[in-house]
């Protein structure tokens, strides 16, 4: 029985080997595979990349509470001038509204509330200029940052000073008396809001950088929807002596607010000669430095010629496409942001501008990338997707746009809220150089 059970033994181990060997084989085919059939995932970032600067004439400007305002006289931007549009209404949509028998103005101020960002040398004193509007505001109009509206022709100077009203910081400039004081006192237009902006149309609010010199001046973001923010009155009761120390507030906000920013860019008044250039059409220049500006004042043209081209002769799969872009620091002014964040967009046929695949789905966004590393001074932009489009020839490349706004799909289109610029770093900048970089995987019998 022992020598029967050992030799069955000896003959299972056997088996049992000689099997394994056997299956091992069959399931890897080793040694009848070609050896061209092997998956293999291929690195390369010496795609042909080549980027310059466009001037931007002008971008929407939207609705909302928070405007800029301020003149700054940017070393490699120029001069940028920022000014405000708006109504004002009585507050809380109240009707007949009455100061009394013979109200008596003491003063008026207009105060926005400073809401903490801003671009430029705020020690830099600054002139406002409070112009009446003679054309009301329409909600039935899309306001640009070079739109204008027709308005007094006598400009009433301040000094500009951020003041404490409240405990917060403000930007309180006098109003002028006589006006104020025909607002006080005649009723006819205090009945409601239409008819008070019938009467009233409204103001720009426009600032001048009195020096001028190079890296001198500021403008600031104010929060017009502020609990302070408004058209002061301060008043008294004319027949009464006893009556002292009254306030009428109307206000920024509410139903009937209509704001919007105008912006001018002059790159003619001490922008950089590179940056001048570029404006100018000599694109070239874009090979050492590109330039986006505050309020979408420029935008970057980005041309990536050959990316077709990787699918020729086999097909490939695209894990990520990136383009890698580092901010040039050699120039830092600690007065002026960095954006947190920009957005790479697909450019279209005519010249449009087009979101590209990566950023419509939420699950391709998360890859998407364009936040600024501090660690590296620099932005990546995945558009893997975009890229697998191209080289099976869904999509035709016509190249995308770097622009200054945030990358989510819903707001990029938005690019007057931004006073923070960036100098990026051209494909001959040795320091900050570019590149896109392309891991992908080879399918050759997969054509």
């Amino acid at each position: 029985m022992n020598k029967l059970f050992i030799g069955f033994l000896i003959s299972g181990l056997v088996l049992f080997f000689s099997c394994k060997k056997q299956d091992t084989n069959s399931i890897l085919g080793l040694d009848v595979q070609p050896s061209n059939d092997l998956l293999g995932v291929t690195i390369t970032d010496s795609t042909a990349l080549y980027m310059h600067t466009q001037k931007v004439d002008y971008v929407r400007s939207y609705n909302d509470q928070y405007k800029f305002l301020g003149s700054t006289q940017d070393p490699i931007f120029g001069t940028t001038d920022a000014g405000i549009y708006t109504n004002f209404s009585i507050a809380n949509n109240l009707t007949n509204v009455s100061f009394g028998v013979n109200p008596i103005l003491d003063s008026a101020e207009l105060i926005i509330r400073f809401v903490g960002q801003f671009a430029g040398d705020t020690n830099t004193a600054l002139n406002f200029n409070v112009q009446l509007l003679n054309d009301r505001l329409s909600i039935d109009s899309l306001y640009h940052t070079n739109s204008n509206l027709a308005k007094s022709s006598n400009n009433v100077n301040y000094g500009g000073k951020i003041r404490v009203r409240s405990g917060v910081y403000c930007l309180v400039l006098p109003l002028d008396y006589n006006y104020a004081q025909y607002i006080l006192q005649t009723e006819s237009n205090l009945t409601n809001n239409t008819a008070f902006q019938n009467a009233y149309k409204g103001f720009y609010i426009s600032a001048t950088n009195p020096i001028g010199s190079a890296g001198s001046g500021s403008i600031r973001r104010f929060d017009l929807d502020d609990d302070l923010s408004g058209v002061k009155l301060y008043y008294h009761n004319g027949t009464s002596v006893s009556s002292k120390g009254q306030t009428a507030l109307f206000t920024f906000r509410g139903s009937d607010a209509l704001r919007f920013n105008h912006i001018e860019h002059n790159y003619a008044t001490g922008a950089t000669q590179n940056l001048y250039s570029q404006l100018s059409g000599d694109t070239v220049k874009g090979n050492t430095n590109v330039y986006l500006n505050s309020f979408g004042g420029t935008k970057v043209r980005v041309y990536l010629p050959t990316i077709q081209n990787f699918a020729d002769s086999i097909s490939v799969s695209i894990n990520r496409a990136e383009l890698i872009v580092k901010m040039d620091d050699s120039n830092l002014d600690t007065y002026y942001g960095v954006p947190a964040n920009l957005a790479l967009i697909a450019c279209g046929s005519d010249g449009s501008e087009l979101l590209v695949i990566d950023q419509l789905e939420a699950s391709d966004f998360v890859k998407y990338g364009g936040n600024y590393d501090p660690t590296n001074k620099q932005y990546v932009f995945n558009i893997a997707r975009q890229m697998q489009q191209i080289i099976t020839k869904k999509l035709v490349n016509y190249g995308f746009y770097l622009v200054n706004a945030t990358p989510n799909r819903s707001t990029v289109i938005r690019r007057d809220n931004r006073s923070d610029r960036v100098i990026i770093g051209g494909k001959n900048n040795t320091a900050f150089k570019p590149y896109f970089k392309v891991t992908y995987v080879k399918y050759p019998y997969d054509k």
